[in-house]
């Protein structure tokens, strides 16, 4: 989810028209950088926990999960098609 919303906001930098849906996302990058977004957009998405419990084990922090997703995903794209800017 959060790569696809991720891909979206390159894409419009890259030329693509972009979508309504998106406009809020972009604005929020724009602001906050990418670390910022990542973080309102993979909080909001993830699931909630019930009140006053404590997870077992450590997990990574969701909008830390965020940003490797979508850097997995840039690198994923860049050795599959080349360079991303050209």
């Amino acid at each position: 989810m959060v790569v696809a919303q991720y891909e979206a906001l390159r894409g419009t930098v890259l030329g693509d028209a972009l979508a309504p849906e998106a406009r809020a996302g972009l604005l929020l990058f724009l602001r906050r950088g990418m670390c910022g977004w990542a973080r309102v957009v993979a909080t909001r998405n993830a699931p909630q926990r019930p009140a006053g419990t404590q997870p077992s084990t450590w997990t990574m922090p969701e909008e830390h999960r965020a940003v490797v997703h979508i850097l997995a995903a840039m690198a994923i794209h860049t050795n599959r098609y080349g360079a991303t800017h050209e």
